[in-house]
């Protein structure tokens, strides 16, 4: 697409101007070019700073499938089809569609009528010496192909009218002008997801229907941001890590599950370690008074209770004992080998036959276990330091012989049930270690401390009955 504005290009401006242009025009999807192309006939640009704003205003454009005013008047009216069949050669729906005009101004382009934005916002970049803004609107850009435009066009997810993945503007225009009916008959070029975590898209999907829907879904995602919720975004992108995301499903099963973590901002650090102090009715005068290094005692107790720090340093995070529900990296939909870290690293060692062989066994292995087979999984192997996947296949084989305690839930359940013995709160957090007391009341003989799964780990060839509702099977 950049070949049609690469007068763009041309217009004067400086360096930093023409390279966020040629970026843009990169891979502008063909509902985006449709648009620039009547945008810019509008409002022809004189440099690189109206081209710019040009493209900053697509959003705000409407396309309606009309080539003609007469085209324009039936689709305006929508009610048009239950007019009386006699009735529809007296109705002047030229003049209608010219009204139309009047009322959205716009351009046709090709078989489409672009209706500019009803009025003009504020300019997003103001010229020379001022930043130029992020193209961040998007979530996934797809560049597809067919037999008819080999050279491929781009698409940009999520489309702007809110209708169904398929459905969209953009979905629809880009398979017209590649000309195919549907996306499975496309060929996918080139995917870029502006999230880094999501991994390479290309070797993930099959199916680019499936890849335009959570691309989708994303897009909704990360426009929403947890209706408004403070630091959703910090959050967000601290869990990835956490979580060391590598695909956009497993990207898209974070995102609704942002309540399994507890997210302490930057901010946040002093007021989290007076709550801290609080609970020990330390008083309120002594904690504001100064005399406490709040800061210190943040961070010391941060680490102690297992918080990562953000990467982008914007808070500390970790995961709580409530259930992460996966819809969309459930065992029966996703590669196991991709899905674990250790899994992964060893099967881009191993031959690939090795490896097709091993995903097939541990697949089955998980079968019926749900949601919960590839934590208790990657615990298993964390605890056996599982060195190879042919050890992965035989502790998958034999995960009956483990048992596994939500680490988040035991601590809860059993710091209530030290508090009614009568022992102090302080006195809990500084004396009582959790990973011996698990140990202590499930008769566990030793005991592993899985961290990155949430999960403590035992293994147990003769299977004591672990105590009810601590356990996970």
């Amino acid at each position: 697409m950049m070949d049609d504005f690469k007068e763009f290009l041309e217009l004067p401006g400086t360096p930093q101007e023409q390279e966020w242009l040629k970026e843009q025009l990169e891979t502008l999807s063909v509902r985006e070019s449709y648009a620039l192309a009547a945008v810019s006939m509008g409002y022809p640009p004189e440099k690189a700073a109206d081209a710019i704003k040009s493209i900053l205003r697509l959003p705000d454009c409407t396309l309606h499938p009309a080539g003609s005013y007469e085209d324009l008047g039936k689709y305006s009216q929508k009610g048009a089809a239950s007019l009386p069949e006699d009735v529809l050669p007296y109705v002047d729906f030229d003049h209608i569609g010219q009204e139309f005009e009047d009322e959205h101004p716009g351009l046709f382009i090709g078989g489409y009528y672009v209706e500019y934005p009803k009025k003009a916002a504020e300019p997003a970049y103001s010229g020379k010496n001022a930043f130029l803004p992020e193209d961040s609107d998007w979530s996934v850009k797809l560049k597809l192909a067919s037999p008819a435009v080999p050279e491929g066009v781009w698409l940009r997810l999520p489309g702007y009218d809110g209708k169904m993945a398929e459905d969209a503007d953009e979905v629809v225009l880009a398979l017209d002008e590649l000309r195919v009916k549907s996306l499975e008959d496309c060929t996918l070029l080139e995917a870029r997801c502006i999230l880094p975590e999501a991994g390479d898209l290309t070797k993930q999907y099959s199916s680019i229907t499936d890849l335009v829907r959570d691309g989708d879904n994303l897009g909704y995602v990360l426009a929403e941001q947890g209706q408004g919720k403070a630091h959703w975004l910090d959050k967000f992108a601290a869990a990835l890590e956490y979580e060391d995301c590598r695909t956009l499903k497993f990207a898209l099963d974070i995102a609704q599950n942002l309540h399994c973590y507890e997210w302490v901002p930057r901010d946040g650090v002093k007021e989290f370690a007076a709550n801290n102090l609080r609970t020990y009715h330390v008083p309120e005068e002594l904690i504001q008074s100064g005399n406490i290094d709040l800061d210190a005692y943040a961070e010391d107790l941060l680490e102690s209770s297992g918080y990562m720090e953000a990467g982008s340093e914007t808070g500390y995070l970790t995961r709580n004992g409530k259930e992460f529900v996966r819809d969309f990296t459930a065992p029966a939909q996703q590669d196991v080998l991709k899905a674990v870290p250790m899994l992964e690293k060893m099967s881009s060692q191993a031959a690939p036959e090795d490896a097709a062989a091993a995903r097939a066994a541990i697949a089955e292995a998980l079968a019926g276990r749900g949601e919960c087979g590839l934590r208790q999984l990657q615990a298993a192997m964390e605890s056996e330091d599982c060195a190879s996947l042919e050890e992965a296949v035989e502790i998958a084989g034999r995960l009956d012989s483990y048992e596994f305690v939500e680490i988040g839930s035991f601590r809860e359940k059993a710091e209530k049930e030290l508090l009614e013995k009568g022992l102090d709160k302080k006195v809990i957090d500084r004396c009582v270690d959790f990973t011996a007391y698990a140990a202590l009341t499930h008769e566990f003989e030793s005991i592993y401390t899985s961290g990155s799964t949430g999960l403590y780990v035992h293994r147990n060839e003769a299977m004591s009955r672990p105590e009810q509702g601590m356990t996970m099977q």
